[in-house]
């Protein structure tokens, strides 16, 4: 199981797939893994070296102490990606992700090549604790089936029943401020005012169905991002990573031009 040891103690866990020319990073969302990305690396061809990390107190990676800001989790990637030399990137982001994918595109544009947002937090951030309140994600931490109805919500259209009891299993090994820190972190996030500086290409990507992320959010963050292009993919909600990856594997490809 390979980690990545980070100056200040920290051990991230990461998957790698391929060893193509053409690096592509991964970085999930909320209550998530690299799991979440096992059936998009499988599809990638050759051309491409695919990397996924956990993200501190999800999947293998252990808890650092540190308040889960998104702040602090995209400074968490750059210190991978400088401890791995990877060089120029697309950088991929669901969710929670999508939101440090815009933060770290925004602080570090120097090794960004393109952005791929999928069904991502908005720049000004989601209004969960307002609208659902912590006591969920309380109850999410200590009722096995509140937090499978909670996965079940966030993937409607997945048809793989043993890939979401996993992730469901994983989803329940995440340290108390994965639960109790992210939804805030998400709640307090706003670079509304830096977005437009995300001079890379970009593709915002947001299932037709999604109940969770609002589209009047990723509409209204993709309108200020230059070079961005917002499409919604049918037949899918939250996570067409897990729901429908072929057809998201067919859409990055054409936005990379492969």
């Amino acid at each position: 199981m390979p980690y990545q040891n980070l100056p200040d103690g920290t051990r991230l866990h990461f998957v790698q797939h391929g060893d193509g020319h053409r690096n592509l990073l991964f970085i999930h969302g909320n209550l998530a893994n690299t799991q979440w990305w096992e059936a998009v690396m499988a599809a990638l061809p050759s051309a491409f070296t695919s990397i996924a990390l956990d993200l501190p107190g999800s999947g293998n990676t252990p808890e650092t102490g540190h308040r889960h800001t998104i702040d602090y989790l995209a400074q968490v990637v750059h210190t991978f990606v400088t401890a791995r030399r990877l060089g120029r990137f697309t950088l991929i982001g669901h969710s929670m992700g999508g939101g440090v994918a815009q933060l770290y595109t925004l602080n570090h544009p120097e090794g960004v090549e393109r952005l791929v947002l999928l069904d991502s937090i908005a720049a000004d951030g989601l209004p969960l604790v307002r609208d659902r309140g912590i006591a969920l994600a309380v109850r999410m931490q200590k009722e096995p089936a509140v937090l499978e109805r909670a996965i079940r919500a966030a993937m409607p259209h997945c048809q793989d029943e043993s890939l979401l009891q996993r992730l469901v299993a994983a989803a329940a090994t995440a340290s108390p401020q994965v639960f109790l820190e992210q939804p805030v972190t998400m709640h307090e996030a706003n670079w509304l005012d830096r977005v437009h500086q995300i001079c890379v290409p970009t593709l915002f990507l947001h299932g037709a169905e999604d109940d969770l992320v609002p589209k009047a959010g990723s509409e209204r963050t993709a309108s200020r991002i230059p070079h961005c292009v917002l499409k919604y993919l049918p037949g899918c909600g939250h996570s067409p990573n897990v729901e429908v990856p072929q057809l998201f594997v067919r859409e990055m490809l054409a936005f990379l031009g492969a």
